[in-house]
């Protein structure tokens, strides 16, 4: 009677195991995107910052959108702004907490005076 007990537990947490969507974490990580935006993304992480910084010896205006998604699918922007940083400066911004099977995404794009990926340097802060 016990090992059918045992078995049958064993049956069910196995079924468990295998139904249950996979959880990963995957900590932000920033790199170019589309060739002249950087993008940054993470899944099941917490939050933290994202370092934008100016390469040129000119302002650099910009805008930021986040993003959220269930992880695999289309997502929708939950926040949007335009900034501008100046020369030599440096501008710090947060990226939300991502959950269990949520992913999280920063884009910076739209940059002038010339692309993103010339212009600024992106990364989180670690």
């Amino acid at each position: 009677m016990r090992l059918r007990l045992l078995w049958i537990f064993a049956s069910v947490m196995l079924m468990f195991f295998v139904f249950s969507p996979p959880v990963f974490a995957t900590a932000t990580q920033c790199g170019i995107h589309k060739n002249s935006e950087w993008r940054c993304a993470k899944d099941n992480f917490g939050s933290d910052s994202i370092r934008i910084a100016n390469l040129i010896n000119r302002d650099v205006s910009f805008k930021v959108g986040r993003w959220s998604s269930t992880c695999g699918k289309k997502g929708a922007e939950f926040s949007g702004q335009s900034l501008t940083v100046k020369p030599s400066s440096v501008i710090v911004t947060n990226l939300p907490e991502a959950v269990a099977n949520q992913c999280i995404e920063l884009f910076v794009f739209d940059c002038s005076p010339d692309s993103c990926t010339k212009t600024l340097a992106v990364s989180p802060i670690q």
